[in-house]
């Protein structure tokens, strides 16, 4: 289209701009809501991110707790094993020791085990035990005291009808060894066996925990089994100590 300004009055150029204006305002909001739109949706898109991050911490902390929960179960499951058991198969009874059932002779080391085991169940059969002991019920409530009535008086009795009291015979040393318990007796052959080595003067001995078990000692330091014993030569002494009590005093042995 060609204008002719000659022929062309001052109200058409007028239109002319002004439509020009229009055009560019026009463009210019448009610019402007476009940029708004995308600003609206980068920032939705940056919300929805944010939602998807913080789920997603959520959940691994939530499988971190699983996992924690998992290993402390499992190390408690770990640190309780079967050290003696008794149960029925096909009409005979199996023994498991340790986790692994016993069948036919046993072997030395096998015969030793069983007898450790065996004694800490010695309290429990001889009614030692001690209250709080595994399977032990709790001690019964002390009864108030009857308050006690007036003493009549008491007249002495003549000597002549008292009779003679007779002096409590002594028992022999065998007779005191057979009145001790198992790990009092073991303790006892331990003792006689430091007699002039170098463990003499360490304070090595064996003494009953209130459950009944075995704990050892060494000094001040304190093992509650023979195999926490971290000194080789100490254990070996111990367990010479056990096979000597076993061969001399063990039940059957006389």
């Amino acid at each position: 289209m060609e204008v002719n300004f000659a022929t062309t009055t001052i109200p058409t150029i007028w239109l002319w701009v002004i439509g020009l204006v229009v055009f560019a305002v026009g463009g210019f909001v448009g610019y402007l809501n476009m940029n708004m739109d995308a600003r609206k949706k980068m920032e939705s898109s940056d919300a929805k991110m944010e939602t998807v991050r913080v789920e997603a911490e959520r959940k691994m902390k939530e499988a971190e707790k699983k996992l924690e929960e998992v290993k402390q179960l499992g190390s408690q499951t770990s640190t309780t094993s079967s050290l003696l058991r008794l149960h029925t198969s096909e009409n005979r009874v199996v023994v498991e020791m340790d986790g692994k059932p016993l069948s036919g002779a046993v072997t030395v080391s096998e015969k030793k085990r069983l007898i450790e085991l065996i004694s800490y169940m010695r309290p429990f059969i001889e009614g030692t035990a001690k209250p709080g002991a595994s399977g032990m019920s709790q001690p019964p409530l002390a009864q108030p005291m009857p308050v006690s009535a007036p003493q009549p008086e008491i007249k002495p009795v003549p000597a002549s009808i008292i009779p003679s009291v007779q002096p409590v015979k002594k028992l022999d040393p065998e007779q005191e060894f057979a009145m001790l318990s198992i790990v009092q007796q073991i303790d006892s052959v331990l003792q006689k066996r430091l007699l002039g080595t170098p463990f003499e003067g360490q304070g090595i001995r064996l003494q009953e925990s209130l459950q009944g078990a075995v704990e050892v000692y060494v000094g001040l330091q304190k093992y509650e089994a023979i195999d926490d014993v971290k000194d080789e030569a100490i254990k070996k002494m111990i367990r010479g100590a056990i096979s000597e009590w076993e061969e001399k005093y063990a039940p059957g042995k006389k």
